[in-house]
């Protein structure tokens, strides 16, 4: 599939266009829109990735291990590996979807691993496989419809500054709902399986599986 766009200017020129723009910015101009989305750019950009499973930012990797922690606050998840330095968003561990259902407070969980900082803490050894969502930079491989989003959310996050107007953000709103409909349709979003919901009496009957090698 050919780039949509080839450059960050490309998304930043597509955003300003999206706020009424009649002319493109080259990469040395000092305008107001230029300055503000060239600043507002990697921000958006990264919290779009984290937000929802790109198929165009997403990576498999194996983490490196770091060492198997002997503290009694860790005993549950002794084996700790290292946060890739791209990584935006965990979404499958060897092989096993992360979600989490979240529809009862009172429902039991335990995490087969949490993170602290830049660290996994697990119950697997050795090798850690992850799939995740990484920091991509390389504009040529985004798919349309991450372009098309991003477009907008640049120019969401700019509109009141460029524009000094609020009125023009729900309407900014309303074409970013349609490209991620688009995008879902063209898959360009990958949405794992939930786990099923299910009440406390099973969960607590099957919860303990969960990081079982």
């Amino acid at each position: 599939m050919s780039a949509t766009f080839t450059t960050e200017l490309d998304v930043i020129n597509a955003a300003i266009r999206a706020l009424g723009g009649k002319h493109n910015i080259s990469a040395d101009d000092k305008t107001n829109a230029a300055e503000e989305m060239s600043a507002a750019y990697r921000l958006t950009r990264d919290t779009l990735i984290r937000s929802y499973n790109w198929n165009c930012c997403i990576k498999r990797d194996t983490a490196a291990f770091l060492e198997e922690s002997a503290s009694l606050l860790y005993q549950d998840y002794k084996y700790i590996y290292q946060v890739p330095s791209d990584c935006l968003g965990i979404i499958i561990i060897n092989d096993r979807f992360t979600g989490y259902s979240g529809t009862e407070l009172t429902e039991r969980y335990s995490p087969f691993y949490k993170i602290r900082g830049n660290k996994i803490y697990t119950r697997y050894k050795p090798p850690l496989i992850i799939e995740y969502k990484y920091r991509n930079e390389d504009v040529t491989s985004y798919d349309a419809c991450f372009c098309k989003v991003l477009a907008l959310d640049l120019a969401i996050e700019c509109c009141e500054r460029i524009k000094q107007s609020t009125t023009a953000i729900e309407e900014l709103r309303r074409l970013r709902q349609d490209a991620l409909d688009d995008a879902l349709r063209a898959n360009a979003l990958e949405i794992p399986e939930r786990p099923k919901l299910t009440g406390n009496w099973l969960r607590g009957r099957t919860i303990d599986e969960w990081g079982v090698e």
